[in-house]
């Protein structure tokens, strides 16, 4: 009977394991689309049949019911990412329907109007290996119009190498690392030129350059991640907030607006990757990001996208947000960006006076407490940056400048309280964000950019001088 039960136990085994057995161990590194007259699936004229109003040059007349097309042969190689080439006189909401293995599955994905567009995007949970072996059908829907004109000039699949979780670039002042469970936000920033420790003392944990002289204790790190990375709330990354006129999730107790969150939601949750390209010295990520206050199945209708790049000692961050909802917008306080570093460095320097850039006198608050304790403390600086250092005139600090935003909203989360062996994984954090009174309409892209630079705040104001 024994021996009868290990028979079936196996058998079942193998029959759910078995789809897996043939996936492919090539991988694509040219991701070309090839166009066609018609519907050209993998460069070759798809067999399909069109739910809808077309022509036979693949002009698709939508509206705001769906259009679906069928592919006849639904047998495809494995593949994980896809691309379509296109051109639309609106935004688009597109599906994708395809088999994994033996489950069928059907995810979202945008596309914006323009000419000769393409489209990219992994399938979902990519990251955990999932691969499909079935292309279903794709359909479109007008968003923003009742009606809407879309050709599709080709379309194709590839089977791509799986990204690590993390991606790390590096040069001779800093590295980066951004998580793609996080949405591809700023997870690892690494000083390589200014001796950065982590050392303890019998009072608390302290990070600086030099910090074993400083402090007369051993380090225990000289590999000092400055980002608090705790949980998908903080970070460096993306954040936007939006109407009150949707069906709301709760945070701490409160009624939470529409909040598009490049890491994740309150659950740990993570984003979903669309896109990612990346080099020696540049990271491109595109990714759909979740609702902060709301469970994991209420993914934003929205994509960020962020390019990550080294210039003149500083980081470069490019940041650009679009929203497909079509929810009733309002105004709101935007963090553009929402920036979390370790707790150690706890004493926030900005420059107060009405003489910029002439090496001016800074000014600090080195005691700084968080909200609601704190009221909401916004600091206005004509330098546009701000940073947040070490307890000494002349200590290391992060510092973030934004080209013309004077007004940072600025707090210490449990000051003091609680750090760990890794102050970049622990609950206290420093936190402060350029905030922007700000409507986020959708079918509006919203683009900016930012630069993140280490060192002392003589250094950092250095470097913003060169960038801005």
């Amino acid at each position: 009977m024994n021996n009868f039960l290990c028979i079936i136990l196996a058998f079942i085994m193998g029959f759910f394991t078995y789809p897996m057995s043939f996936l492919s161990n090539n991988t694509d590194t040219d991701f070309d689309i090839a166009e066609g007259d018609f519907f050209t699936l993998n460069g070759e004229t798809a067999e399909v049949t069109v739910d809808g109003n077309y022509d036979e040059s693949s002009v698709l007349n939508l509206t705001k019911e769906k259009l679906t097309i069928r592919f006849e042969d639904t047998s495809a190689d494995w593949f994980n990412y896809y691309g379509l080439s296109y051109s639309s006189d609106a935004y688009i909401k597109g599906e994708i329907t395809y088999n994994a293995g033996i489950k069928q599955k059907t995810e979202e994905f945008f596309l914006e109007p323009g000419d000769e567009r393409i489209f990219y995007s992994f399938i979902d949970n990519c990251l955990s290996g999932t691969k499909a072996n079935i292309l279903h059908s794709v359909s479109f829907q007008a968003l923003n119009t009742d009606n809407a004109t879309v050709k599709i000039k080709g379309m194709a699949t590839f089977n791509r190498e799986v990204p690590a979780e993390e991606i790390f670039i590096k040069n001779e002042s800093h590295k980066l690392g951004i998580n793609l469970l996080w949405g591809g936000a700023v997870s690892y920033l690494e000083d390589m030129n200014s001796d950065v420790e982590a050392v303890r003392t019998q009072d608390r944990v302290y990070v600086d350059s030099k910090a074993s002289e400083r402090y007369g204790v051993d380090a225990f790190s000289k590999n000092v991640n400055l980002i608090n990375c705790n949980d998908t709330g903080r970070l460096i990354q993306q954040s936007y907030y939006g109407t009150y006129d949707y069906d709301c999730g709760e945070y701490m107790g409160n009624v939470w607006s529409y909040n598009p969150v490049q890491g994740g939601n309150q659950f740990n949750d993570s984003s979903k990757i669309v896109d990612l390209r990346c080099d020696e010295n540049s990271i491109y990520v595109k990714s759909r990001p979740l609702d902060w206050a709301k469970e994991k199945e209420h993914i934003t209708p929205s994509y960020m996208e962020a390019k990550y790049t080294f210039e003149n000692g500083a980081v470069h961050i490019e940041c650009r947000f679009v929203d497909f909802s079509g929810y009733n917008a309002r105004p709101a306080s935007q963090e553009i960006p929402a920036f979390y570093c370790i707790e150690p460095l706890n004493n926030f320097v900005y420059y107060a006076g009405d003489k910029p850039w002439t090496d001016d006198a800074l000014k600090s608050e080195p005691d700084l407490i968080f909200w609601p304790d704190a009221g909401y403390p916004t600091f206005s600086t004509q330098e546009n940056w701000a940073a947040f250092t070490g307890e000494f005139p002349d200590s290391f600090g992060i510092g973030v400048y934004v080209e013309g935003q004077t007004d940072f909203l600025a707090g210490v989360y449990q000051r003091g309280e609680g750090l760990g062996e890794d102050p970049a994984k622990s609950a206290p954090t420093s936190y402060f964000a350029v905030v922007e009174e700000k409507t986020m309409n959708s079918f509006e892209p919203f683009e900016y950019d930012y630069f993140v630079a280490t060192g002392t705040t003589e250094e950092i104001r250095n470097i913003f001088k060169t960038v801005k």
